[in-house]
């Protein structure tokens, strides 16, 4: 019996399944998600498959569960122990406003209710000297006061932690005796550097969705048990690697981006495959449209993510931007008359108003389908037939008739809205960046994105669209080409001319230690561990650093130089100015340890030159302001070396890929669809 991997990934409206084999046999499954439990509808999608249960080795799972439990405020009773004069750093904030010029603005609420903020008797330098040494009877009393209080998480927040932890450990010691069975967040474990305000955030962060991922997790298990799999599972985090069940119930707020991280992993692997080194991916779901940067076949990174104004959440994820445009996402009209699309999204449930699942405003899809580019009896593979009428009364009573347009020319409208939400976005990632976007090409998927990814790139004179074989389930692939990532840092704030060789030496010798010991208890042998070594440096002064990578063997004062030389390298790449003999000085001193997995191995299929696409039938679609004759093709019947041109739909289970008229469409080796506009 060949073994098998599987992977899903749940999203706000749909749950999507890869499933591969030893052999390279792969099989997607597609479900609606079963909000609030998630879990219900991974079994669902495990179901669908043919594949035994007992043949899988290894099952990968991406989830919004800590996205979503942030962005709703539906976390945990969270509290936070905060050195005394700081119970208020996560309201004061950075001292910054969201609407500089709007006088009756209010921020949000912070996450934690003042009352629910206590402050303990100590205090750390930032070198790591102890000022006032603990006062573990403040902490025993705030654990009387938090039990009555029936709190499910506690942040611990000290000043300077990172630099000294003793005050931290002893107080998480006291917490599990006092309050057995309550989520502890620990800053010094969950991001121990500075500044204070992200560290706080991210610590807190941790805490409020801690509770929420666990015991998501534990019914995942149990679900999965449940369908029969005795495999282990591995959780998708937001820098492209993966994590144990345990460590991701204890570092919760590291699944933030997770699905997206899965579409970005595989965007990565088609850039490679297909020889284009420079690619933007957008990944369109029900919900959003999560759009990430590849340069030189490598995904760009960030350390610092927002999910919303003032939440600034720290650690090492792939560089993602999440808009609410989706399929679900709900065209309006504000008071004043002005159309929008999103990011309000129908969801799963009620969903599009052609789902006729009680839903009634007009989405995205719903205009996909009054323009014919969704034929509702082809509609995920015919297994949900659609309702047109309904979509065509919705978009006619709330957003044509209001607007005094047209059924067509309003539908048109919502999804040139949409696209240049999203070409705004990618705008954002590349020509703010200083990256011409028209030299990269633009891969497209999720469940929507091939509907968009053309007139998207159209609008940004990209000359190229790139459409995998399995737009639906392309995060899902994804994951399978996840490796196992931990990030163990320490840090060291010195100027570099300061920096001494032997003191680096030691850092990188206990840190590198502690990466082997993570990875060697996840199973991972000496030949399948690989560790990076960074330094993150800043000119003085500044707050934000930049990673340069350290050589392997012991580090000497030429080694640093290089170091610093590389850092202006790099800063004149970002920003386009350097400051050649201005100090610098670094930050942390960083181990990226990477467990190394087998992953699937591409099969590139001969190209038949004299294959001919045959359309399976034809309709008038809209198409710049106006209905065209548009053949429909199968995807299932294109194979490589099949060329055809727009305009024309290609229908398959997971997706709808809409080429506009004047572009042309090959079939690669890969199978994925090669749009030249």
């Amino acid at each position: 019996m060949a073994g098998w991997r599987i992977a899903t990934d749940t999203g706000g409206t749909f749950t999507d399944l890869v499933a591969l084999s030893d052999d390279g046999e792969i099989l997607v499954a597609k479900t609606p998600s079963t909000p609030p439990n998630f879990e219900e509808g991974v079994a669902d999608a495990i179901r669908q498959t043919a594949v035994p249960p007992e043949a899988v080795s290894l099952f990968y799972h991406g989830t919004t569960v800590s996205t979503n439990a942030l962005l709703t405020r539906r976390g945990a009773a969270t509290a936070i122990l905060a050195t005394r004069g700081f119970r208020d750093v996560i309201e004061v904030r950075d001292g910054q406003r969201e609407e500089m010029y709007d006088i009756a603005w209010n921020p949000p609420p912070p996450l934690v209710d003042r009352y629910n903020r206590i402050e303990i008797s100590e205090r750390v330098a930032y070198d790591g000297a102890v000022v006032s040494d603990l006062d573990e009877a403040d902490v025993r009393r705030a654990a009387r006061i938090l039990r009555k209080r029936g709190v499910e998480a506690v942040a611990v927040c000290f000043m300077h932690s990172y630099a000294n932890n003793a005050h931290e450990e002893r107080t998480r010691r006291i917490l599990e005796e006092e309050l057995p069975g309550v989520f502890l967040s620990i800053s010094s474990e969950v991001m121990p550097e500075p500044p204070e305000f992200e560290r706080t955030t991210t610590t807190v962060a941790n805490a409020y969705v801690g509770p929420v991922l666990r015991r998501y997790v534990d019914r995942l298990e149990a679900a999965t048990r449940d369908v029969g799999l005795t495999c282990g599972t591995l959780i998708m985090h937001s820098g492209g690697g993966t994590m144990t069940p345990a460590v991701a119930s204890r570092l919760a707020i590291r699944t933030a981006t997770s699905g997206p991280a899965g579409g970005v992993l595989a965007a990565t692997q088609i850039s490679l495959n297909t020889g284009r080194p420079n690619v933007v991916s957008i990944d369109v779901g029900g919900t959003s449209a999560d759009i990430a940067t590849i340069e030189d076949g490598k995904p760009r990174m960030t350390v610092d993510q927002i999910l919303e104004w003032g939440l600034p959440l720290r650690f090492p994820a792939i560089d993602v931007v999440a808009i609410g445009a989706g399929g679900g996402s709900i065209a309006w009209i504000d008071e004043s008359g002005l159309p929008h699309s999103g990011p309000q999204s129908a969801g799963a449930r009620p969903g599009p108003a052609c789902y006729d699942t009680g839903g009634t405003e007009p989405t995205n899809t719903d205009a996909a389908v009054v323009l014919g580019y969704i034929r509702p009896e082809h509609f995920l593979g015919g297994r949900i037939h659609l309702d047109a009428e309904l979509s065509r009364k919705a978009v006619e009573t709330k957003f044509a008739k209001p607007l005094g347009l047209a059924l067509e020319e309003a539908a048109a409208g919502i999804l040139r809205i949409a696209n240049t939400n999203m070409a705004n976005a990618i705008r954002g990632q590349t020509v703010s960046r200083g990256l011409d976007v028209r030299k990269f090409s633009l891969i497209g998927f999720g469940g929507a994105g091939p509907l968009f990814a053309a007139e998207v790139a159209r609008e940004l004179q990209m000359s190229e669209v790139i459409i995998p074989p399995h737009p639906g389930a392309t995060s899902a692939y994804g994951m399978l080409f996840a490796d196992a990532r931990h990030d163990v840092l320490r840090s060291i704030i010195v100027p570099t001319s300061e920096l001494d060789g032997g003191s680096v030496d030691g850092i990188l010798a206990d840190l590198e230690g502690q990466a082997r010991d993570l990875l060697q208890a996840e199973g991972f042998a000496a030949d399948r561990i690989s560790l990076e070594r960074q330094i993150e440096l800043r000119y003085l002064g500044q707050v934000r650093t930049l990673p340069i990578a350290l050589p392997q063997g012991s580090i000497g004062r030429a080694e640093i130089d290089a170091a610093v030389a590389a850092f202006h390298e790099a800063y004149e790449a970002e920003f386009h100015y350097a400051i050649h003999d201005f100090p610098v000085e670094t930050r942390n001193i960083r181990i990226v340890a990477t467990g190394l997995v087998n992953k699937p191995t591409p099969v590139s299929l001969p190209i038949e030159p004299d294959a001919r696409a045959e359309p399976i039938g034809t309709a008038e679609v809209w198409f710049d302001g106006g209905r065209k004759t548009t053949r429909y093709y199968d995807r299932s019947t294109l194979r490589p070396g099949m060329q055809f041109e727009g305009p024309a739909i290609v229908e398959q289970f997971d997706s709808t890929t809409v080429v506009p008229p004047e572009a042309t469409v090959t079939v690669d080796g890969l199978l994925n669809l090669i749009l030249k506009l």
